[in-house]
């Protein structure tokens, strides 16, 4: 509500405080942080997108649902729903999308079932640990991973990767962090799209695979700037390959010794205070 902290009468009205934690040490104690597997089975390093929600138990955030596509294609990879580690205290429905029906009501998820059911209604894996085992298993550590604002999902699933691309960062704030764009804003000043639309006057939460894709979109977008500016250098693709441009003149002397015997000799003029 912009307000000063003690000054505000408060903007929201729930049965009980709800917090965050962002300390690694205090997440880790929760649940340990593992760095991306080498995955040797037939996994291509093409890039995947990724978005998480979150909801509030008694141990701050934790993850409620992890979504990932496939880029640039948009395809689904899976769509779960989180059994988070701590009682929950606030599912954040309003920003989240999750209710408490669809906690109550969601399916086991097995590996024999489709991401989203044709009843469109989520499955759920049992824990945090869990939905961050299905994400290793279409990932490895040279795979690109695609989302907004991704510290948030990688602590939430507790993950370190080592190659991330990462939508905040790549269309920055003009005030410079800690501020940040918000991927509404950039879906639609870049791209004239809306996404998260408010209907009658109330959202009902985020949509993870619209988000994800939508930071997928955003990538294109940069990629497609970059390389109007890399033509325009001399850029080529030949063989499937970037080629830089072929340099004009002839190739720079160096500092060999007939390179240097053929430099003109340089006056060094000397002056006095």
């Amino acid at each position: 509500c912009n307000e000063s902290m003690g000054d505000s009468p408060g903007c929201t009205q729930a049965e009980c405080h709800v917090f965050k934690i962002s300390e690694v040490k205090r997440l880790a104690a929760v649940l340990n942080f593992e760095t991306t597997p080498e995955n040797h089975s037939k996994i291509s390093d093409r890039p995947v997108c990724i978005d998480g929600e979150m909801s509030y138990t008694v141990y701050g955030l934790e993850l409620i649902r992890l979504t990932a596509t496939s880029w640039p294609d948009g395809g689904s990879l899976f769509d779960v729903l989180v059994r988070p580690i701590g009682p929950i205290l606030d599912l954040n429905s309003r920003y989240s999308g999750i209710w408490p029906k669809d906690m109550a009501e969601a399916l086991p998820w097995t590996s024999t079932k489709d991401s989203i059911p044709s009843n469109h209604k989520l499955h759920i894996v049992d824990s945090p640990a869990a939905a961050r085992a299905l994400l290793f298993s279409f990932l490895s550590p040279l795979t690109p991973l695609i989302g907004h604002g991704l510290e948030n999902d990688l602590n939430a699933a507790r993950i370190i990767h080592p190659t991330i691309i990462d939508t905040a960062l790549l269309f920055p704030h003009k005030a410079g962090l800690p501020y940040r764009n918000g991927l509404k804003m950039l879906m639609h000043t870049h791209l004239n799209k809306h996404i998260q639309v408010v209907v009658d006057g109330k959202i009902d939460g985020h949509d993870s695979k619209e988000d994800a894709n939508a930071a997928g979109d955003l990538v294109r977008l940069a990629l497609a700037n970059e390389w109007v500016k890399m033509k325009r250098e001399g850029w080529v693709v030949k063989d499937g390959e970037f080629r830089p441009p072929t340099p004009k003149g002839p190739p720079p002397i160096g500092l060999s010794v007939e390179g240097l015997e053929r430099m003109q000799p340089i006056k060094i003029l000397s002056t006095v205070a």
